[in-house]
């Protein structure tokens, strides 16, 4: 795969809003205007109840006939059975187990009756325990054994063994998916055939009884394609459609395919134009996201599964839900999210806002919805912003522009009234830097829920100890080594000089007095910087991980997003000591970044419901939700006490005992690399001096933005001198005209 200039995609579209926002002098008479659609009269409205027995964890799970759920519960290394009914009873279906012996999988047949995977391990509890047996046993829907199928080992191939789903084709014939293959089992037990998918399987299921689908990233778009058992392969679906990523499931009855993508659900029957819309979940206050099972019932009511992971105990959420019109339901004040691209992190967030709020329901407007390109997607956003229209709620993590952008087109709000008057809030209770990342001359402009911190990072034995370091440092530290010894992964002069522009671009511009200085001795070594490395690179997908280059020191740094103390603890790890996370060569003091991580958002100045949007920021910066992010992962909370409770949590052991009583601690994480896996990295609980560093990175981190329309100026003029056409001097004499005209213009 070739990666070249990716940063063009787009610059021509965000340079013309850019305009169209600046005092009236863009050009506004060719953007389309965006289409607005008739609301419709009916809606889906959801009863929820939580599913399980109290102590089980809910596991695998699988619908039934007429919004029958069947699910496992583990607790204490056992598993039982149960199954839910539509009158809301609840019930055990008593299965038999075998010592050591539990329930990993279910699903069903062609005739109704239940298909577990039962695998027998030669220990129960413990890390280390190993798969020795695999059973499909089929039961009826009271529990009454009709057959059990002795597999062996013969799908275990290592101690990765997972199966993910199970079913059985008219002919007898049991389908275990597991993480990357299909393995088919003929009735005696014995393997028909392995099909080796390649990567990871989303989903697999029957159509009918008469075929058996798998959905999967294909090498460039979603796939969803036929089980050919003669053939033991996969093969295409001669459909006129093409699948994007979502969650693919069986229509039973009433259609071929029942499945979601974004926040839509759909029916599709093999063979026609197009699928058909059911309903959006967001609007029945469901994130899409979580979902694990859903059916469509012949009542038109729809049945759906999923886990709530907001919280430190994970939820299983059972919702019924029934079409209803929009007149029967308590009306609430309806505020609008703009984004270009649905962040699955903030459909969570709009969902929990949502089933909370009594006074108000957040939709969201997807610019991208639909066929349309980015530069349609951009237009359409841009025109509602420009002419008053645009969303009660501008998404910034997707939005196309920066925020001086925004700022200049006077679409966004300052925060700061809000803050400062409300009782409930108070701003010393929130990380400084992180308010600081959406500031502009002293006003607040959007908020984050939780964010990250991006930097470099390398051994102290290369780059010291220092907290930030300027361009000549780092061209000396590529001086000092062999020709073959990489600074940067994959890195082209594009990402180089984009990479510079993010930390350094705004101390070239002087937007108060309307001046820039493009054409210094400090800009100039950025552009000639740029120039040492390649106009392309090749990703090699079987090449050595990073893990190995950096061990062999043909790797100096990483460019990465910190988002947790685990994630720093494996940079030590891989590194093979000391780090230093030193952030981008800079004149300024810091080459680290703020960078949200999650739902960031700013109130539009025209919105009508300017205190509901101040609720719903209000609902992001929450105790309880700050407290609660989805994983370890999901990114440094912005209260104070939250991040505390974080750091505190980071650096508190768990433990497990083995099968001999052994007290274990367990991993904080894990991560593997390498194109089959082959370097596997575990971290425990941080130590105070590694949480110390990263709540040093946190207080010396500052904003980086850079006006859009600059920035294609920029590499736009550097095209010259990169492909050898000028000399650098001449470039940035060129980009300093170019953007004092603009600096005029928009004065």
């Amino acid at each position: 795969m070739k990666i070249r200039n990716w940063l063009a995609a787009g610059i021509v579209v965000i340079t013309t809003l850019a305009l169209a926002g600046c005092g009236g002098k863009g050009k506004e008479e060719n953007v389309p205007e965006a289409a607005e659609s008739a609301k419709d009269d009916f809606i889906y409205v959801a009863e929820y109840e939580t599913l399980g027995e109290e102590g089980y964890m809910v596991g695998n799970v699988m619908s039934g006939d007429e919004g029958t759920i069947y699910f496992v519960g583990g607790k204490d290394n056992q598993t039982k059975l149960f199954v839910r009914k539509m009158d809301g009873s609840q019930e055990e279906i008593p299965v038999d187990l075998a010592e050591n012996t539990v329930i990993s999988v279910i699903g069903k047949d062609t005739e109704g009756n239940l298909l577990l995977g039962l695998e027998t391990y030669d220990q129960l509890g413990g890390m280390e325990s190993k798969t020795e047996n695999v059973t499909i046993r089929k039961i009826s829907p009271d529990g009454t054994v009709l057959q059990d199928v002795d597999t062996g080992k013969a799908m275990v191939k290592d101690d990765s063994f997972y199966m993910q789903s199970l079913l059985e084709d008219k002919d007898g014939n049991y389908y275990v998916c597991l993480q990357n293959s299909i393995c088919v089992i003929k009735q005696d037990g014995q393997p028909y055939c392995e099909i080796d998918v390649g990567t990871y399987i989303g989903s697999m299921f029957s159509v009918k009884g008469e075929k058996v689908l798998v959905s999967y990233f294909g090498d460039v778009a979603y796939e969803v394609q036929e089980v050919d058992l003669a053939g033991k392969r996969l093969k295409a679906l001669d459909v006129p459609i093409t699948f994007e990523y979502g969650t693919y499931l069986s229509g039973g009855e009433l259609a071929d395919i029942l499945y979601t993508v974004g926040t839509k659900l759909y029916t599709y029957n093999l063979g026609d134009e197009e699928p058909v819309e059911i309903l959006n979940w967001v609007d029945s206050d469901i994130d899409s996201g979580n979902l694990r099972d859903f059916q469509i019932l012949a009542d038109s009511r729809v049945v759906a599964f999923s886990m709530d992971w907001s919280s430190d105990e994970p939820k299983a959420e059972l919702a019924v839900l029934t079409k209803k019109n929009r007149a029967e339901v308590p009306e609430k004040t309806v505020l609008t999210y703009g984004t270009t691209y649905i962040p699955y992190f903030a459909k969570a967030d709009v969902v929990a806002f949502n089933k909370q709020s009594d006074k108000y329901r957040i939709e969201i407007k997807d610019y991208s919805e639909g066929d349309k390109d980015y530069e349609t997607i951009v237009s359409l956003w841009s025109a509602d912003m420009s002419s008053g229209n645009g969303p009660d709620i501008i998404d910034m993590v997707y939005s196309p522009v920066e925020l001086e952008e925004l700022v200049s087109m006077g679409v966004v709000e300052d925060l700061n009234p809000y803050l400062d008057k409300d009782a409930d809030m108070n701003r010393e209770d929130y990380v400084e830097n992180a308010l600081k990342a959406y500031e502009e001359d002293g006003k607040l402009y959007a908020v984050m829920r939780c964010f990250g911190v991006e930097t470099m990072i390398g051994k102290e034995s290369d780059i010291g100890t220092g907290t930030s370091w300027t361009l000549d440092d780092v061209m000396a530290l590529m001086d000092s080594k062999e020709s073959d010894v990489e600074l940067f992964e994959y890195t082209t002069k594009y990402n180089a000089l984009q990479m510079m522009l993010a930390i350094n671009g705004d101390k070239f511009v002087d937007e108060e007095n309307g001046t820039c200085h493009f054409n210094d001795g400090e800009f100039i070594k950025i552009l000639e910087f740029a120039n040492r490395f390649p106009q392309e690179v090749t990703y090699d997908q079987n090449g050595p991980s990073d893990v190995e280059k950096i061990r062999k020191g043909k790797l100096l740094l990483l460019k990465e997003t910190v988002t947790s103390v685990q994630q720093y603890q494996l940079y030590e790890n891989k590194f093979g000591g000391a780090i230093n996370m030193i952030g981008y060569p800079t004149s300024g003091e810091s080459g680290t970044m703020i960078t949200p991580n999650g739902t960031t958002v700013a109130m539009n100045v025209n919105s009508k419901n300017k205190e509901g949007v101040w609720e719903f920021m209000k609902f992001l910066l929450d105790q309880e939700r700050q407290e609660n992010l989805q994983s370890a992962n999901a990114g440094f909370p912005v209260m104070k006490s939250a991040l505390e409770k974080q750091f505190e949590k980071d650096m508190t052991a768990e433990y497990y005992e083995d099968a001999d009583g052994t007290k274990k601690e367990m991993p904080k994480a894990t991560w593997t690399s390498g194109a089959s896996g082959e370097v596997t990295v575990e971290v425990f609980a941080a130590s105070q001096e590694q949480v110390d560093r990263i709540r040093q990175m946190i207080e010396t981190a500052g904003a980086a933005r850079i006006d859009s329309q600059i920035f294609s100026i920029i590499i736009d003029e550097s095209q010259s001198y990169f492909d050898g056409q000028k000399k650098a001097e001449d470039a940035a004499g060129l980009i300093q005209e170019r953007v004092q005209v603009y600096l005029n213009e928009k004065r």
